[in-house]
């Protein structure tokens, strides 16, 4: 998870989402906005689907379909 927030604390308000929500996964900090900028994201929630390598794969997909879709196919493909 990469949080991009436009509050004056983003790392505590990436710490108290990841604990609502049980995220147990590593949380990014994108203070600047430039990595989403990069990755061409223009709102907020955006999935991205990261490989093993680090590599992104996939950007976009919020509903749990699309998310389903995206991952089952990057899947076979490997």
């Amino acid at each position: 998870m990469i949080n991009v927030w436009e509050n004056t604390d983003p790392r505590q308000e990436a710490a108290n989402f990841a604990a609502v929500w049980d995220i147990g996964a590593t949380v990014l900090l994108d203070g600047t906005g430039e990595y989403a900028a990069r990755l061409g994201i223009r709102g907020v929630p955006t999935n991205v689907l990261v490989d093993g390598r680090g590599v992104v794969r996939a950007v976009g997909g919020t509903t749990p379909a699309e998310l389903h879709a995206a991952v089952e196919a990057l899947l076979t493909q490997e």
